[in-house]
């Protein structure tokens, strides 16, 4: 990633705080939502959440984790991408592989270095990820770590 998308995300964060940077990294991908969880037992907890189509909705659902694709994230503690998930065979069987067709989620740390929750765009149609998609998403998720997750 080149210093001037991170400087602009870090601008954003700052004048206009987490749903303003969350709305500006939807600009930058194809995907129609995009979302910050925090894992909380067996659930992810919608915390700031964006839809391109009706931007006024500014709240999610809560899911049980192991029906979402940020089940992925939280176990491998790496970025996960689908373009389409009915073709991907990684999720075939998933709950949401017919509902949710495209994810593309990262992983947000404590400072311990604990997965606590993910920042992901998601699509009920498949879209193509940009190369440095994750890259700008990783970039925000540790600008997030104190704001989202509270001191350690």
């Amino acid at each position: 990633m080149t210093d001037a998308p991170a400087a602009r995300l870090e601008v954003v964060l700052r004048t206009g705080g987490v749903r303003a940077a969350l709305v500006h990294l939807n600009g930058l991908s194809g995907h129609r939502f995009t979302a910050l969880y925090r894992f909380a037992g067996s659930h992810a907890r919608n915390l700031y959440f964006y839809d391109r189509e009706n931007p006024g909705v500014d709240r999610g659902d809560d899911y049980p984790v192991e029906v979402t694709y940020c089940v992925y994230v939280r176990e491998s503690g790496r970025p996960f991408l689908i373009e389409d998930a009915p073709a991907d065979e990684r999720v075939m069987g998933h709950g949401s592989q017919h509902a949710v067709r495209a994810y593309c989620g990262v992983p947000l740390y404590d400072r311990n270095g604990t997965v606590v929750g993910t920042l992901c765009h998601f699509d009920t149609q498949p879209v193509a990820v940009p190369p440095g998609t994750a890259e700008v998403m990783g970039h925000l998720s540790r600008l997030l770590q104190t704001t989202a997750t509270g001191p350690a």
